[in-house]
């Protein structure tokens, strides 16, 4: 059995758009206090809500202990973001990487047009290719049986998504789904596409160098 975990902060828009595209799934929804009609619309979907600390990486450990809880052993957790895209045909693509069971990720899309958009295309595809390191926004799946022999997410405030993904690489074979995710860039555009882009690569740099999660917030804000 699949369950959809996505965590959620004030995302209305985003659930308004990417839960018709999950209808008919098991979802659960953990949010990290929204104050918009978040929670209104994971209900009206049929999703199993979840209501704890903010922070990624907590809400997406607190939505896998109840898929966990409400689910069985053979289960296939999904982790998305609530601002994702899905494309047509992304369960087929799911099950047939449930049949392989080897864990997966979506290829990556700019939900844009335009010569920035593509480059950052390529410039994520380059790094999952290169690094093998994939983000949290190309979604990831993965058996119940590996996430509990991995550890699960890490209640990090930062590079959760980076944490499991590297101790799945040491557990498994990842492979990138045939299909591509759409992502929202909006953060990018607002901030600046190449300022942004930088910071964040400064950011891996210091965690892959041992700064620690207080130190690598600071910067995030900067």
């Amino acid at each position: 059995m699949l369950i959809l975990v996505i965590p959620t902060f004030n995302a209305e828009p985003c659930l308004e758009t990417l839960l018709p595209q999950i209808a008919g799934e098991r979802i659960v929804v953990s949010d990290g206090g929204s104050t918009d009609r978040t929670l209104y619309h994971a209900v009206q979907a049929g999703a199993v809500i979840a209501v704890g600390a903010s922070g990624r990486g907590a809400q997406l450990a607190l939505g896998a202990k109840l898929a966990q809880l409400s689910g069985g052993e053979g289960d296939w957790f999904l982790f998305l973001h609530a601002d994702s895209h899905l494309p047509d045909g992304w369960k087929d693509a799911v099950t047939k990487a449930m049949d392989r069971g080897d864990p997966a990720y979506f290829r990556f899309r700019a939900n844009a047009s335009g010569a920035k958009a593509r480059f950052m295309d390529a410039m994520v595809a380059l790094r999952c290719r290169a690094l093998g390191l994939p983000y949290g926004d190309q979604g990831l799946l993965i058996s119940r049986a590996l996430y509990e022999a991995v550890g699960g997410y890490a209640a990090m405030p930062l590079f959760e998504d980076v944490d499991m993904i590297e101790r799945v690489r040491r557990a498994a074979r990842l492979r990138a789904l045939p299909l591509p995710i759409r992502t929202d860039i909006s953060k990018h555009d607002r901030d600046g596409l190449w300022r942004r882009g930088l910071r964040n690569l400064r950011l891996l740099w210091r965690y892959k160098r041992g700064a620690t999660t207080d130190e690598l917030v600071r910067g995030y804000g900067a």
